[in-house]
């Protein structure tokens, strides 16, 4: 026990510690490769110790992360030649559910409490001693992308696969040197941060397209020209995905003389999940890395944490947090075995500010048999500044002007969800209840579920 207080202490330590790195209000000029590029230079440049593949895009380029690795994961049972040791593959995503260390996984595991505070507690002298540099102090983001690319150096990874936080081109996780780029796609969110037209989102998402590195996308339309544009310009062989046809050629290739159901083939082309699953396999083709029929099975079965989970019957978290993807979400839900006939569905919904939440609301509750919405707010600190949730009765009073659908507002979102849970309310026979709008609601509800592992 004294033990366990002991690493839960260090590890709360370490959280306040990061906290002081993030600013009250977060604005463009957080972005940039400065502090970053010295910090790293300070730790031995670790992001050039490791082979790695680099994935930005409006949705769905966390989910496709995931799945790359966890299909590389797969791939180890083909040991590395010159030391046949199964492979090690790193895992960097933002923000985290609950725990500061799912930024920075190997082959699926968080590091061990102790490995985490040493590894912290080696950085720490680092960032301080920026205070007095031309670059200034660098950002909690900043600090947690230099963490995971030393962790996953110092732990020897065969290869990194890491999720852009924001935008691409100014972003901390720009100073890799990868093998391969994605780009899932292109939509409008952080307008005030990376521009007000898709254009000029696709600008700043293709500044990580690298010289002579291949790049798989499926954006399309404006968005793709600029993509192709910045390609050409890079000579970056360009493989661009359409969902659709390329499900008939995975399906026909891969899954040839094989009655197996898979998950990938039950969603509709577009769907969310579906679309996220193709680019991870793209990607694994495209580096010539073999796998064989269970192993993409055995990778595609698995959840990735917040993203359309079924936690318990009836129960769905799912951390969408902008248009295109609830607009993912929506058809998900309307395509999921999971759910057949609802008579109704609750919605536990906050969101960040800075989002088109009233837009999300609107198709929520237009798409979807919503019969109760319990507005709410999340108290997590985010990556962009503290206090970023909406507030509850604002959302309350915006449903109220536009739908006759019954609301109302929560301060505290374990009450929310406590609420959406009782019996008058929540039968998990006919209702669905639905906790969304952002993934920092979804990781401080889910522990009601799952407590972490400290």
């Amino acid at each position: 026990t004294k033990q366990w207080l002991i690493m839960l202490t260090s590890y709360l330590q370490i959280r306040d510690w990061l906290e002081n790195f993030i600013p009250q209000t977060w604005t463009r000029k957080e972005l940039g490769l400065e502090r970053i590029s010295y910090l790293l230079k300070l730790l031995g440049n670790p992001q050039n110790k490791f082979k790695s593949i680099h994935i930005a895009g409006t949705s769905g380029k966390g989910s496709t992360a995931f799945y790359i690795s966890r299909l590389l994961q797969g791939s180890s049972q083909f040991t590395v030649h010159s030391s046949q040791k199964p492979m090690k593959i790193g895992l960097h995503i933002s923000p985290h559910l609950v725990d500061i260390r799912e930024r920075m996984q190997i082959n699926g595991q968080l590091p061990k409490m102790n490995r985490f505070v040493r590894l912290i507690d080696e950085i720490k002298p680092a960032v301080e001693s920026m205070k007095d540099s031309n670059v200034g102090l660098p950002s909690y983001f900043e600090i947690l992308v230099a963490a995971s690319f030393l962790y996953f150096a110092k732990e020897k990874v065969d290869w990194a696969v890491v999720e852009v936080g924001l935008g691409g081109r100014l972003d901390a996780t720009n100073l890799l040197n990868p093998e391969l780029t994605v780009i899932t796609n292109v939509g409008l969110d952080h307008t005030d941060v990376l521009g007000k037209t898709q254009e000029k989102i696709a600008f700043e998402k293709a500044g990580i397209i690298k010289e002579g590195i291949p790049v798989v996308t499926g954006v399309s339309g404006k968005a793709l020209k600029v993509i192709q544009q910045v390609a050409k310009q890079k000579n970056a062989p360009l493989i661009t995905i359409n969902t659709q046809s390329y499900k008939k050629a995975l399906k026909s290739e891969v899954f040839s003389n094989s009655n197996l159901p898979i998950d990938i083939f039950r969603s509709t082309p577009y769907s969310f999940a579906s679309s996220n699953k193709i680019f991870a396999l793209a990607s694994v083709k495209t580096l010539g890395i073999p796998l064989n029929r269970g192993q993409i099975i055995n990778a595609l079965n698995l959840t990735f944490l917040g993203r359309f989970e079924k936690i318990q019957k009836g129960v769905i978290l799912d951390g969408a947090h902008n248009i295109d993807k609830i607009r993912f979400l929506i058809d998900q839900l309307r395509n999921s075995s999971f759910i057949l006939h609802p008579s109704s569905l609750t919605l536990v919904i906050a969101f960040k500010k800075g989002k088109d939440w009233k837009e999300m609301v609107d198709l929520l509750v237009k798409n979807l048999p919503v019969s109760k919405v319990i507005a709410t707010k999340f108290h997590a600190v985010t990556d962009m500044g503290k206090y970023q949730a909406v507030e509850p009765k604002d959302i309350a009073k915006y449903i109220k002007s536009k739908s006759k659908v019954k609301v109302e507002s929560q301060n505290n979102s374990h009450e929310a969800v406590f609420a959406s849970l009782q019996p008058k309310i929540y039968n998990p026979k006919s209702t669905i209840l639905l906790v969304t709008g952002s993934l920092y609601l979804v990781g401080e509800v889910r522990t009601m579920w799952k407590l972490p592992d400290f």
